[in-house]
């Protein structure tokens, strides 16, 4: 069984245009294992993606091309790795001059953009559209759009235990195709009944046998979590939340507690392990996790989330954690919950009952 810190040392040794194959009894489920080993690693970004069934070939490619588009439009206008590149609506002419001045600047410093998709997906940005460009072939779009991310990789994840023949032949091409034109490392989660497949026998060459139990909340995912995601986000609400969206609203309302949290921020326990928490409070060291049951409804995220609260507790940070359903139904609890611990936290520490 392949525990979290040789996953991540494993998961270590993907070179750029590589796909790695990781095999699992549960493949949703243990994507939460496989997020938590790439935390571990510190990539800046990694964007995932699940297949429930798995479609042809070209299909993968447009997928994987569409997810990226919607993970762009969320992310809008922090592209590049910059937050103060483009202005986020445009709708001015004068704004629309300055997205596309903008444009030009960054292709001049940066060869392999090109400038006559960037003003498209820009422009399509501008007025709230995702930049799936269907004037532009899916090549261009697939590398332009992980310019633009500029993640570490891809986490693509079949769920299907038993895909045809020519999908899974079109699944190896697909990935190694994907990779080449990217550049990105990518991490295929795939079904133990997939091991022997021998249209899969291009990517299985070195694969990754992780062995998981099942759920045991044995809960559905829910109609708000998304198939696909980018993991981590620093410093801003997760674009795919609605969980950290909602209270980011409520939070910015609310006099007592709008200027103490931030969201997503990383922090380092005693035991030196990394973590990014959805919500910290620096001054009074509350930390708030907003839990979905994709990521924490299985026995390795109970246990990975134990863990974590035990680093964080003694490391004098206080924890809450918040069902996701919980704050989608009945945000106003979530409110008062994070504001109790507020309360108690300054009860606790003297120096912070003034601060307001």
């Amino acid at each position: 069984m392949l525990h979290q810190k040789p996953l991540s040392d494993a998961l270590k040794l993907i070179s750029p245009g590589q796909v790695q194959a990781v095999l699992c009894k549960n493949t949703t489920s243990d994507l939460a294992h496989m997020l938590a080993a790439v935390n571990d690693m510190q990539w800046q970004r990694a964007v995932t993606h699940i297949w429930d069934l798995l479609p042809n070939q070209r299909q993968v490619i447009a997928d994987v091309v569409k997810t990226l588009a919607q993970v762009s439009f969320e992310l809008w206008p922090a592209w590049y790795q910059q937050d103060e590149l483009f202005i986020e609506s445009g709708l001015s002419a004068t704004d629309a001059l300055m997205n596309q001045h903008a444009c030009s600047a960054l292709q001049a410093t940066r060869e392999h953009i090109s400038l006559p998709w960037l003003k498209t997906a820009v422009q399509a940005c501008q007025h709230q559209k995702v930049p799936f460009l269907r004037d532009f072939p899916l090549n261009l779009q697939l590398t332009q759009l992980a310019f633009a991310l500029e993640s570490d990789g891809l986490i693509l994840t079949i769920s299907d235990p038993q895909p045809s023949s020519h999908c899974l032949l079109g699944l190896a091409k697909a990935a190694t195709w994907i990779a080449s034109h990217t550049n990105s490392r990518i991490i295929l989660i795939l079904p133990e009944s997939l091991a022997t497949s021998n249209e899969l026998e291009s990517i299985l060459y070195g694969a990754i046998t992780l062995s998981t139990v099942e759920s045991v909340f044995q809960q559905p995912q829910t109609s708000q979590e998304a198939k696909h995601t980018i993991f981590p986000i620093h410093g801003r609400p997760h674009p795919f939340s609605p969980g950290e969206q909602k209270l980011d609203t409520l939070l910015a309302q609310d006099t007592e507690l709008a200027s103490l949290f931030k969201f997503n921020q990383r922090l380092q326990s005693v035991r030196l392990s990394d973590y990014v928490v959805d919500l910290l409070w620096p001054e009074g060291r509350v930390v708030v996790e907003i839990d979905g049951y994709r990521h924490h409804g299985n026995r390795f995220g109970f246990s990975s989330d134990r863990n974590r609260d035990y680093e964080l507790l003694i490391s004098d940070y206080i924890v809450l954690r918040l069902p996701h359903d919980e704050v989608m139904s009945d945000a106003e609890v979530a409110i008062e919950k994070i504001r109790d611990v507020v309360r108690f936290r300054r009860q606790q520490l003297p120096s912070l009952r003034e601060v307001r």
